[in-house]
């Protein structure tokens, strides 16, 4: 069964119960905790899941949120696991060791990670209005597409050998926890990992059991719209290391949709998915009960879920 991630209804709920009892009416007791789970939600929801009604199927870093941030304003990238800065450094391994420790506590296996980025200009959200004006194959947007491949390229070196320090770390302490390390492609170009960057951090970490892939159909999709990589292309080169799945559905650069409601042909990922794969529907706001409801239905309708 597909779990879903508190994503959906964190940031408009003031307490774990409730939180909980949403997902409970959507027919499913499997839940991934997302990053604006603060500390009062967890105990709520660890008491639910130690009685059984609900189980945790994976946990995101950072969980639960800093003290001192509000909830729905906290990301896992306000402190970077791949900054040269060692100070900021520290404190994203040292969260995401705590995240690691709530993992374990909510009876969860996997941690889903954030690696953080290469320190650039943000230009993502340049190309995306270009594409959103219609200019997706004009010079300029070439032009800038390219800018940005290279400026990342050229930068990229020191935050690489960063998130391999950071990782040297997590990697470890998540091992004696018997839990597993799961890095997320993302959104935005600056972050890590890129593509071929996956295949770097599985090659130098290569003794290491419990480093796996976590595919957001979402973040490699609007990549792909963009100009960057193929989205499936990340599922042919690390499907046999990938762990679990972020489920929503784009429209052209919008992501966390209703399945169904978007562009995107769910049955390709039929031949990638196993039978441990975890599935996580990762649909944010203004989505309603009744629009996820019928995006699972749709999900079973078409065999991507049981």
């Amino acid at each position: 069964m597909i779990s879903v991630s508190t994503a959906w209804n964190s940031t408009n709920n003031d307490n774990g119960d409730s939180i909980v009892d949403q997902i409970l009416e959507l027919g499913t007791r499997n839940i991934e905790l997302g990053f604006s789970i603060n500390e009062q939600m967890l105990q709520s929801i660890i008491k639910r899941a130690q009685n059984q009604e609900i189980k945790i199927s994976s946990v995101h870093n950072f969980c639960p949120v800093l003290p001192g941030y509000r909830a729905g304003r906290f990301t896992p990238d306000f402190f970077s696991l791949s900054s040269p800065d060692t100070e900021q450094r520290d404190k994203a391994v040292f969260l995401t060791l705590r995240s690691l420790d709530t993992t374990k506590q909510v009876g969860a296996k996997n941690l889903v990670v954030h690696a953080g980025r290469v320190e650039m200009e943000q230009r993502t959200k340049e190309l995306i209005w270009l594409y959103n004006s219609g200019q997706r194959h004009s010079e300029q947007y070439e032009r800038v597409l390219g800018e940005i491949k290279l400026e990342r390229e050229q930068k990229k070196q020191p935050y690489l050998e960063a998130i391999i320090k950071s990782l040297d770390k997590i990697i470890s302490y998540a091992a004696d926890l018997d839990l597993n390390v799961c890095l997320e492609n993302r959104f935005y170009q600056r972050e890590i990992p890129s593509f071929g960057e996956f295949k770097l951090l599985f090659e130098h970490f290569a003794k290491a059991e419990n480093l796996f892939y976590w595919y957001d159909l979402g973040h490699a999709q609007v990549g792909e719209n963009l100009g960057f990589a193929k989205n499936l292309d990340f599922l042919k080169a690390y499907g046999d290391k990938m762990a679990g799945m972020h489920l929503h559905d784009v429209r052209g650069t919008h992501d966390h949709q209703i399945p169904g409601l978007g562009d995107f042909d769910f049955t390709v990922l039929k031949p990638f998915i196993k039978k441990h794969t975890i599935k996580v529907l990762e649909v944010h706001q203004p989505a309603t009960r009744d629009q996820l409801k019928a995006g699972i239905a749709y999900l079973k309708e078409i065999g991507i879920l049981n």
